[in-house]
């Protein structure tokens, strides 16, 4: 994928790093008050964390494991899953990358080193913590703004409160209660969605899934390193773990000595198996690429390690035992290596950080015996995890909704309440026979065939349930299908959905109303001041995160303006026609979008009597916006004739700010427009032909809170 996204304040903000804390142990018994109280502190809880303290909230960020990060550290899933190149990182996930490039870059190392290319984004999960861990520190250290981040590890959400369907607060598994305003479930499993008033999905039912329907595999990664000097004594695996014979027959099909050293045809060798998952070494003082896979130094076993599961790993009882037993897998893939690979400088890599007094306890599994224990020990906390239970909300996205008709392209449907990107397939890990999906809202037909990648749209309805308030969903708990889920999971999307939840909770705790009351515009506006991508078609001709960039996202998300073929075509010149056409989708004046002018022609059915304008007659295309336009009584006349409309004429700058201002002032309840506002960052001059560019920016302008006044 990507452009380098090299920023030297980030290298000052490292050479001068903030010291971390959390917030202070709670005391059984004792009870806060939060605006925001967020489970799981992941990749989406994050998100969701940072986007709400920077908008004023005070936020508890609940984390059950001693790290935070999630797929991205806690898990060891630290490559970046991204898809096509029509994306650019966008968001807070694009802060995070410019700050994670930064950290490499001050180390003379690349982080292209996974994925088979040179254009990737790959990390130490020690340098994801070490990066996140800072960013809430800098939000905390802002003694002017209002927000605060209180991380509190080693502890999640037992039990929730609610007044009938409305939920406010938590009691957390030490004891402490925690009234809140908006609660969001970011943990892994969706393990809090089900504690609340809220319907929610479980594999393929609808609740708790007593049938145990499967889910999509889960992985217990580990980190692996390279010891030129040898590998320290306690982590050689001497003996075969338990079960390894099980998985050898299988282990010997994927991976092979000789295997294929180039290409996806299994069995690979162990050189190609590396650069799929490679990371930076801190260790080595040497710096290499993905297409070196021979150099690589670092690491992940994440490939023939999937362990399939069923919706019982959903419940708490049972989750430890099934974490242990794909444990057991993950070490039979390192004597492999170890082994039948003949890879003897190559164990777990014990310099990660994983070694904590939480893995040596919490986290330690009595399937393994006392000779792997030390190899254990520096097992990552948690699991990579895929599926959990869902959310079901005002909307539940498709695979149908996201599909991509072409490797590349982008969804075939958009939302104008669109508060994310991604671009990733809709790629499912097992689990995917046609018995396995919910039969009434989508089949495994809905998929396409092959890994298509492209841009498509999580829409706002996602995040908020069908009727609970106080409660938003975030990570992989929105409101989905399972096929849907294959495409939404991943560390980038993920961190993007939260940091919406955390903007529309933000708000709604701000404006003291309930996340659904809050307008989708002002979710929207919010994410675009924070250089959120929302539009799925690709703007290369405009630069992220300026004024015009996010005009150009709010029109075309709103389908008020299109796109050229692949372009925006900022300095294009806008005629009377398009204008008519763009100013009736702004403003509906002809009515609610969607009413099909084809099907009622056919049968005879015709939106006007006659037509106003010589030069516009009713079978014209944009007869009907013209009407609707004329009928406002806002519509200059054309200097040709009054009878005339002149369609391919050109409007000038002023003449459209002053339309707009008379259409706004026409709104039901509408204050005067301000001209000054509309007019703010619009480059042509009021007898300049206007632009497409200074179109979006006016209609932008014309939104409450999209002013920077």
């Amino acid at each position: 994928m990507r452009n380098t996204i090299h920023q030297a304040t980030v290298l000052m903000a490292f050479a001068f790093a903030i010291p971390f804390t959390t917030a202070a142990a709670p005391t059984a018994g004792t009870t806060r008050s939060y605006d925001v109280v967020i489970a799981g502190a992941g990749t989406g809880g994050f998100g969701a964390a940072m986007q709400a303290a920077r908008m004023g909230a005070r936020v508890a960020l609940l984390e059950e494991t001693d790290w935070i990060g999630g797929q991205a550290a806690a898990a060891a899933v630290s490559t970046m899953d991204e898809g096509n190149n029509l994306t650019p990182p966008s968001g807070l996930y694009r802060e995070f990358l410019s700050r994670m490039e930064a950290y490499y870059l001050a180390r003379g190392k690349s982080v292209s080193t996974c994925y088979w290319s040179d254009h990737t984004h790959c990390f130490e999960p020690s340098a994801v913590r070490k990066v996140l861990t800072e960013m809430i520190a800098e939000v905390n250290a802002n003694k002017q703004a209002k927000g605060r981040i209180d991380l509190l590890l080693q502890d999640r959400v037992a039990r929730v409160l609610a007044d009938g369907d409305t939920v406010t607060g938590v009691v957390t598994s030490r004891g402490e209660t925690l009234h809140s305003k908006i609660l969001i479930d970011a943990t892994e499993y969706g393990d809090v969605i089900p504690l609340t008033p809220a319907q929610y999905r479980s594999g393929r039912s609808v609740g708790a899934d007593n049938g145990k329907s499967c889910t999509q595999d889960i992985t217990y990664a580990i980190i692996i390193k390279k010891y030129p000097g040898g590998v320290p004594a306690d982590l050689w695996m001497k003996d075969p773990p338990p079960e390894y014979q099980k998985y050898l027959p299988a282990l010997r099909r994927q991976w092979q000595i000789n295997g294929n050293p180039a290409g996806l045809q299994l069995p690979v060798n162990f050189a190609f198996h590396n650069s799929y998952r490679g990371l930076p070494d801190s260790s080595n003082p040497e710096n290499y690429v993905s297409t070196e896979s021979r150099q690589i130094t670092r690491t992940a076993l994440n490939w023939f390690n999937d362990y399939p599961v069923n919706t019982t790993i959903y419940n708490r009882a049972d989750r430890q035992k099934i974490l242990c037993e794909a444990k057991l897998k993950t070490l039979a893939n390192l004597y492999y290596l170890q082994h039948e690979l003949k890879e003897t400088l190559w164990s777990v890599a014990n310099d990660e950080g994983y070694d904590t007094e939480y893995n040596r306890n919490e986290n330690s599994c009595p399937n393994i015996s006392a000779e792997f224990k030390a190899i254990e020990n520096h097992f990552p906390p948690a699991a990579y995890i895929r599926e959990s239970n869902r959310l079901i909300g005002e909307h539940t996205l498709t695979a149908a909704e996201i599909r991509r008709e072409k490797q590349g392209g982008i969804s075939i449907i958009g939302f104008p309440d669109a508060i994310a990107v991604g671009d990733y397939a809709d790629d499912l890990h097992g689990c995917n026979a046609p018995s396995d999906f919910n039969k009434d809202i989508e089949s495994i037909t809905n998929r396409p065939p092959g890994f298509r990648s492209g841009p498509f749209e999580v829409p706002l309805g996602s995040l908020i349930p069908d009727k609970v308030d106080g409660l938003l969903a975030a990570e992989k708990n929105i409101s989905q299908t399972r096929l849907a889920n294959g495409a939404t999971r991943l560390q980038p999307i993920t961190m993007l959905t939260g940091q919406a939840a955390g903007a529309l909770g933000a708000l709604a705790v701000a404006e003291h109303v309930q996340p659904r009351a809050v307008a989708a515009d002002e979710v929207q506006i919010a994410l675009l001041k924070a250089g959120s991508i929302l539009a799925r078609q690709p703007m290369p001709d405009l630069s992220m995160g300026t004024r015009p960039w996010q005009a150009a996202q709010y029109v075309v998300t709103h389908e008020w303006m299109t796109m050229g073929d692949a372009d925006f075509k900022p300095s294009e010149v806008l005629t009377r026609g398009e204008t008519a056409d763009i100013l009736d989708r702004a403003f509906a004046l002809s009515g609610p979008a969607g009413q099909d002018d084809d099907a009622n022609a056919m049968y005879g059915k015709s939106a006007f009597e006659a037509a106003t304008y010589k030069d516009v007659p009713l079978y014209s295309l944009i007869s009907r916006a013209v009407e609707a336009w004329h009928a406002t009584g806002t519509v200059l006349p054309c200097k040709q004739s009054p009878e005339m409309f002149c369609p391919d004429a050109p409007m000038t700058t002023g003449e459209l700010i002053s339309t707009v201002a008379e259409l706004m002032a026409k709104q039901p309840g509408a204050r005067k427009p301000d001209i000054a506002v509309l007019r703010e960052g619009v480059v042509g001059a009021d007898n300049a032909q206007v632009t497409r560019v200074d179109a979006a920016m006016i209609l932008y302008n014309s939104q409450p809170g999209a002013s920077e006044r």
